[in-house]
């Protein structure tokens, strides 16, 4: 599966990328003074050739649309940041960490912590800046940029005379544009490759490491003016949209089906709970935030052995 990027012409743009977990997780090491991340099996033996054992792929901008919002929200501590790995692999997985073995030093792929809290901060600067944009809370973009005194603000602010100095919203545009551009040109290349298996070429984007992904994700949100909602049942944010292919609903709930029928589910075993503490239907309702003849459908298929059971 190849992600489209749209503009708003309607030219499509596609973006070839997929990433790769390690199976059994990442561990936190000491390397040089330093901590990292790598993988908790790198050291088995011929690890490197062995992707398919030890590792699963995924596409994180097909799978995740608001992928680049849960990074942000991470806090930089290493069990979060640990967290995180686990579910959607290394930012970069390109330094080389030295790890002591049987048969002495081995170098395996690793990210530094200082890397992970560091783009954690830019991330979390981003889309802030763009989130009291997007809302258009013009005192608050100005009370934070005030309290931000940031080098890459301050640098921006200076060199948006180019438009309208006036605008209240430039400082902050004009800081977005450099941050995603420098990680764009670092971390996502442009590729002109075979399409389809066929004998044609066609232009792409290809991040190289995940950390290009989410800045891309970024990047394509703040130029289509995306919007997004956090589910109700795991929390994750995902994108809002009429475009079938990559976003849901105005009024969408959940991220998924699964987590929609989770979520039922899950209600249903609440009232159910309740129940034998000896509430009642309306008492339930009241709590669950629906009507009573809907817990009592629920009670009911619970009595008959019905799902959710």
């Amino acid at each position: 599966m190849v992600e489209l990027m749209r503009n708003g012409t309607g030219f499509v743009l596609p973006i070839e990328f997929s990433w790769k977990v390690a199976r059994t997780g990442y561990r936190w090491i000491d390397s040089k003074g330093n901590r990292f991340l790598c993988a908790v099996d790198a050291l088995q033996p011929d690890w490197h050739n062995m992707f398919d054992r030890y590792e699963r792929t995924y596409r994180p901008l097909g799978e995740r649309t608001g992928l680049f919002r849960e990074f942000a929200e991470l806090k930089p501590t290493e069990p979060d940041i640990l967290a995180f790995a686990n579910g959607f692999g290394l930012l970069k997985a390109i330094d080389y960490v030295e790890l002591p073995s049987k048969s002495g030093p081995v170098s395996v792929h690793g990210d530094s912590l200082q890397l992970w809290q560091d783009e954690i901060g830019v991330f979390k600067l981003a889309i802030a800046l763009w989130d009291l944009l997007a809302a258009g809370k013009w005192q608050a973009l100005a009370d934070f940029q005030a309290k931000l005194n940031s080098p890459e603000l301050l640098l921006a602010a200076g060199r948006s005379s180019h438009l309208n100095d006036a605008d209240p919203a430039m400082p902050a545009l004009s800081a977005i544009q450099r941050i995603a551009d420098s990680r764009l040109q670092e971390h996502v290349a442009t590729r002109l490759l075979f399409q389809d298996n066929l004998p044609r070429l066609g232009i792409s984007l290809m991040p190289r490491n995940l950390l290009g992904a989410l800045w891309l994700q970024f990047s394509a949100a703040v130029g289509a003016l995306k919007t997004f909602n956090k589910c109700q049942q795991c929390l994750a944010p995902f994108e809002l949209s009429r475009d079938p292919q990559t976003g849901k609903r105005r009024d969408a709930r959940f991220c998924s089906a699964r987590c929609r029928v989770s979520h039922y589910r899950g209600r249903k075993e609440e009232a159910r709970r309740l129940n034998s503490t000896g509430m009642s239907a309306q008492q339930i309702a009241r709590g669950l935030n629906t009507t009573a003849g809907t817990v009592r459908g629920w009670l009911r298929s619970v009595e008959r052995g019905g799902p959710g059971r």
